[in-house]
């Protein structure tokens, strides 16, 4: 699970800014990005796109028998297409990534790397999603929660050695200055708030967005999504700084992808569309 990978607040350059340059090309399709212009990118295998990522977070990247699946995943094969590049996944553990890129033994990650100012310092991030601490509730959302100040008096299922956790104690701190009865915590692992919901042992769970989106799509409608994604920070796929011809090509690749409509269908068909951009960014963390 990701869910201690980031406790910045998103930039707030992030929603605003645009590459520039692109109006003239943002609606191209993959078909039209001529293949040549791939061959004066640096790359650690001419003509192909080699890309790190930690497979173990469904529904982003995981592996599916031998195969690399997920949105990153599927945004990445589009990238690539659009770039006129064959694209090939290597297994990396989380705290290899940026070593292996900055050393050039892959060219990109891909792997919900939260985009840091710290991160900054040894590459750069395309940010291209939106994640967020995520309220998980009981089929139908009965309690009606809807946010923080909806949780005073509950009981939350969360690990509290996370940003989810800190989060809920901090709001079970306002409950109680308020003069509301404070938030019951019950310690989980990683994962497993849902099923505690679902069996009726906490009233409410926090993970990570993209996490909790595929645990609730995975319970059949007996867990749903209470409100909206909270603390929210940009994913970014990360390049060694020293190759900046490759990191403005697949910026340039994913505003067209935004701008045709495929980049929303990817993040659809993984059921976490409520984390997208209307347009990217260059280092957007904080």
């Amino acid at each position: 699970m990701r869910t201690t990978r980031s406790r910045a607040a998103l930039a707030a350059a992030l929603a605003v800014t645009a590459l520039a340059g692109l109006a003239g090309c943002a609606g191209d399709s993959a078909a039209t990005t001529p293949a040549a212009a791939s061959t004066a990118l640096p790359l650690v295998t001419p003509g192909t796109l080699t890309v790190a990522t930690d497979a173990t977070y469904a529904p982003m990247e995981s592996m599916q028998g031998s195969e690399f699946v997920g949105a990153d995943i599927d945004l990445v094969k589009d990238l690539a297409q659009r770039m006129g590049l064959e694209v090939v996944f290597v297994q990396t553990g989380f705290d290899d990534l940026i070593d292996t890129v900055s050393a050039h033994r892959a060219d990109l990650i891909a792997s919900s790397m939260t985009d840091r100012a710290a991160r900054q310092e040894k590459v750069d991030f395309v940010d291209y999603f939106i994640a967020g601490s995520q309220a998980i509730a009981a089929g139908g959302n009965p309690l009606g929660l809807d946010g923080p100040g909806t949780w005073c008096g509950h009981r939350a299922a969360v690990n509290s050695g996370t940003t989810n956790g800190d989060l809920v104690a901090a709001q079970s701190a306002l409950c109680t200055q308020a003069g509301k009865a404070p938030i019951v915590v019950d310690e989980v692992p990683n994962g497993q708030s849902a099923a505690e919901v679902e069996a009726g042992r906490a009233d409410f769970g926090v993970e990570d967005y993209p996490s909790a989106a595929d645990l609730v799509a995975a319970s059949n409608g007996k867990t749903a999504l209470a409100g909206k994604p909270l603390q929210p920070s940009p994913y970014g796929f990360g390049i060694a700084k020293d190759r900046t011809a490759l990191r403005d090509a697949v910026q340039r690749a994913l505003q067209e992808s935004i701008a045709s409509g495929r980049y929303a269908e990817v993040l659809k068909a993984h059921g976490v569309e409520a984390a997208a951009l209307t347009t990217t960014a260059l280092n957007g963390g904080a």
